[in-house]
């Protein structure tokens, strides 16, 4: 039985990304595991995992949002390394091989300057799981938007609220599933957003 009051479903899982809340309603998140939110920001994804029992680790190139989600583990988890959290660039993670059971990246994936960052970043994301874990992204891409956007580069965009962002397609999506060898946990759901972009939501599993 869910005993959460309504009133305090903000304060308890804070503003974690819907599509990702369905992972842990799934049971594919649970507590002892090691989990890598990169591209934290200020840790909206993490704040209930950490109060949950799960081993939170975060990369961002932000400074100033590593700071913020240091100051919030200490917080809520104390028992947490500040050396868990780093600045980097997702496309050079500061972690081992196969060091995490899930990697968690959503609303990053679409800041790539170029399709070889894109992939440099990606396949990162894949280095660092281990054999049998999860990968949950969340990224904009031309699914649904094809025909719709101005293209000004080679899977590059510029948005109609006004950035430059890089657009993977269902094409470039199906490559790295391939090469990777990689399963699907669900199906790839993209959600159009006003007809300015759309979100793409991939899970994937790393075949041991």
């Amino acid at each position: 039985m869910f005993h959460i009051p309504l009133t305090s479903l903000a304060t308890h899982f804070g503003a974690i990304d819907i599509y990702f809340f369905d992972q842990l309603l799934k049971g594919r998140i649970t507590k002892g595991m090691k989990l890598l939110d990169a591209g934290c920001g200020s840790g909206r994804n993490i704040q209930y995992l950490m109060q949950a029992g799960v081993k939170v680790y975060g990369a961002d190139a932000s400074e100033e949002a590593i700071a913020k989600v240091k100051s919030m583990a200490s917080e809520l988890a104390p028992t947490l390394s500040p050396k868990n959290f780093a600045v980097a660039d997702l496309a050079s993670l500061p972690f081992a091989n196969a060091t995490f059971d899930v990697v968690l990246c959503s609303a990053v994936l679409h800041f790539a300057k170029s399709e070889d960052h894109f992939k440099s970043m990606t396949q990162e994301l894949w280095r660092v799981l281990k054999p049998g874990g999860m990968l949950f992204c969340r990224f904009s891409t031309t699914i649904c938007m094809e025909g719709k956007l101005q293209q000004v580069g080679n899977r590059l965009f510029q948005m109609p609220h006004g950035p430059i962002w890089f657009l993977a397609d269902e094409a470039l999506i199906s490559e790295l599933i391939s090469d990777w060898r990689a399963e699907k946990l669900e199906p790839l759901k993209t959600v159009l957003v006003e007809q300015e972009r759309s979100m793409t939501t991939l899970v994937l599993r790393k075949v041991e």
